[in-house]
């Protein structure tokens, strides 16, 4: 994903439905394919999804945080 491609899924509207599928309703595969768009996005788009209502809070920090540190790529030696 390229960052011109970042900055058009978020201004397409997309933050609200990252929001959608962080909900503990949503099963976790949900939950944590959400998390690891919202990462790739925060890299060129940090300011508007730290703003996005619902997508970095509390319990959903905590999603982002545990989701990275488990599913981050490997790097190879």
């Amino acid at each position: 994903m390229t960052d011109e491609n970042k900055e058009k899924i978020v201004e397409a509207g997309a933050l609200p439905l990252y929001v959608k599928l962080l909900s503990p309703e949503r099963e976790e595969s949900e939950q944590s394919e959400a998390t690891k768009g919202l990462w790739s996005l925060a890299f060129k788009c940090k300011g508007r999804v730290l703003k996005e209502p619902g997508c970095v809070n509390g319990q959903y920090l905590f999603i982002i945080v545990i989701s990275v540190l488990i599913y981050r790529p490997k790097r190879s030696p």
